[in-house]
């Protein structure tokens, strides 16, 4: 008597090994499992010998139903989402390189999963296997056979939705990044092919969070350069960040030490900064005297 059947890709050999692992380790007492291949689907049948009677088929059926939703469930989020993504990123963003891939499929399950906190992934991990574990529940209900890729494509086309959002976020972020690595180097070109105006450059955070310029003597850099660009755009929406920025590409000097750089909220300010200006840059936690700026 045959009980369930539960169909898979042919071809899909690390699926199949998985769902065929899962199965024989949680089997119900008294079943068998039998393989059988339909054209490029290879089924698992839960099978029994023995002679049940109708209240004991009804029961066994509601309790084999528990262990594929079990398995199933698991499979698909743990086992196969990965295969999923890499499939949406073949049909979707096929002109990128290997590498690429590679980094948009795990940048993709980052953002699926919501990244960190591990307390936040949990949560979102365990209220999809909560979603995905009663629509197995409901196909049980009406069938006892599963095609696995059927099911997903028909029964899951939310999640595969979801997953789709995440691999479109993970290609913007890398666009993005390649972006600003593009302006990363015209910068850094903009600083090498200009002689430095100074030697060395101490960088104050204000009060008012605006940024003092001051030489290797500590004297306030103020310059006719700088009021120029100054006024260049003092019309235009710029933040303090951007004008330092400026500054600082404009001077090119040979060493840039920020001090109590700890008060510099803008990390990416920071990073631009050292990769501007690569291994020219210090950090200081230490201010410098009040009658010295």
């Amino acid at each position: 008597m045959q009980l369930f059947s539960i169909g898979v890709g042919e071809r899909d050999t690390g699926i199949k090994e998985a769902l065929f692992r899962k199965i024989r380790s949680r089997k119900p007492d008294g079943l068998d499992i039998e393989e059988k291949k339909a054209g490029n689907l290879l089924f698992l049948n839960y099978i029994s010998d023995k002679e049940y009677d109708s209240s004991t088929i009804e029961q066994l059926r509601e309790q084999l139903n528990r262990y594929i939703a079990d398995i199933i469930s698991e499979l698909i989020l743990e086992d196969m989402q990965s295969r999923l993504v890499e499939e949406i990123i073949q049909d979707e963003y096929f002109y990128f390189g290997a590498e690429e891939r590679n980094k948009i499929l795990r940048d993709a399950m980052a953002i699926m999963w919501g990244g960190n906190p591990a307390a936040c992934s949990e949560t979102i991990r365990n209220r999809w296997r909560e979603r995905v574990w009663k629509r197995i529940m409901d196909h049980l209900k009406t069938s006892d056979e599963m095609n696995l890729n059927g099911f997903i494509r028909f029964r899951l086309k939310d999640f595969r939705y979801e997953l789709e959002k995440a691999v479109d976020r993970a290609v913007d972020d890398l666009l993005i990044e390649k972006e600003y690595g593009e302006f990363i180097r015209l910068l850094r070109y903009f600083v090498e092919i200009q002689e430095p105006k100074v030697d060395e450059i101490h960088v104050v955070v204000g009060e008012d969070n605006r940024y003092v310029l001051l030489d290797s003597s500590l004297r306030i850099i103020n310059n006719d350069l700088l009021e120029d660009l100054a006024r260049e755009i003092s019309d235009k929406e710029i933040s303090h960040d951007d004008l330092l920025i400026s500054s600082l590409i404009t001077i090119a000097p040979r060493k840039i030490t920020i001090h109590e750089s700890e008060r510099i909220k803008n990390k990416e300010l920071l990073n631009t900064i050292n990769n501007v200006f690569s291994g020219k840059v210090s950090l200081s936690k230490e201010g410098l005297l009040p009658d010295k700026i």
